[in-house]
């Protein structure tokens, strides 16, 4: 089963294939768990369908944030239970499906208290840069009449926003850091960015491949079934309840490999970092 992942530093299309192979191999294995995770991502949207009203776009403080926050605690612990079930796959290790849950329970709050650090350490990147704004704006440097001044600009927001994504990226990985290598908060944090550091574009292209697919096949289906299919989770009501069951089986199908092409090459790059070393 060792075969299901790379063993010496792989290509693009290499890892794109090794994870659809691993996805394959686990897919009997893991698609309750993410038949289960796709209708919690998708309750809101079921329940706009149900009940014809639009849930899903919640008022900031609004009281049904605390159990829309409950769902998202459990949609991880279900993430961390697939991730977990493709890492006995590649073991041949044979658990049933309560281990699974029961991994997934124990390590969900380490992925909690990870993805809070993550998101402190992003949005004050974020508010630095909205800062160093402000600054340019206060002493007349943006927003010039100029063609240089706008060119300025234009390469002002575009950094930003690559700067962003880029630290982003560097802790994509602690999941299943924290999932399958037992480590901490911190430490899957560190691990992560010390994994990513150096090969940020073959990441974000490689982790990216899944959504792009994804977002593509849900155009082609609302193009060539004239279906009012959502293509991203920005887009609220109406819901029909038809195309919401149809999406929901679409992300269940899709979700797996998100968890395929993680595990793949986060061993890549293990093999990549202990070359260096």
């Amino acid at each position: 089963m060792d075969t299901l992942l790379p063993s010496q530093p792989s290509t693009y299309k290499q890892l794109v294939k090794t994870s659809l192979h691993l996805y394959r191999a686990s897919f009997s294995r893991i698609i309750l768990l993410s038949f289960l995770l796709a209708i919690l991502v998708f309750i809101p949207r079921l329940l706009s369908a149900f009940i014809g009203d639009d849930v899903a776009n919640l008022h900031p403080y609004s009281p049904n944030r605390i159990w829309m926050f409950v769902v998202n605690l459990i949609g991880i612990t279900f993430f961390i239970g697939i991730v977990w079930r493709m890492n006995c796959v590649i073991r041949g290790i044979h658990e049933p499906l309560i281990e699974d849950l029961t991994v997934g329970l124990k390590k969900v709050m380490y992925v909690f208290f990870a993805s809070i650090l993550q998101g402190i350490i992003v949005f004050a990147i974020t508010m630095a840069l909205f800062e160093l704004q402000r600054f340019l704006i206060y002493y007349h440097v943006l927003f010039s009449d100029h063609l240089i001044g706008v060119a300025f600009v234009a390469c002002i927001f575009v950094g930003q926003c690559i700067l962003i994504v880029y630290v982003s990226t560097l802790f994509i990985f602690f999941i299943p850091l924290i999932a399958i290598e037992n480590r901490g908060v911190i430490r899957s944090l560190e691990r992560s960015i010390l994994l990513v550091w150096n090969h940020w574009w073959r990441v974000f292209s490689v982790q990216l491949t899944p959504w792009i697919c994804y977002t593509l096949l849900l155009f082609l289906i609302r193009c060539a079934f004239r279906i009012s299919i959502h293509i991203d989770f920005v887009e609220h009501g109406p819901y029909g309840i038809e195309t919401t069951i149809a999406h929901t089986m679409i992300f269940a199908l899709f979700i797996p490999w998100v968890a395929a092409i993680l595990l793949t090459q986060l061993k890549d790059l293990e093999l990549r970092k202990k070359m260096t070393t």
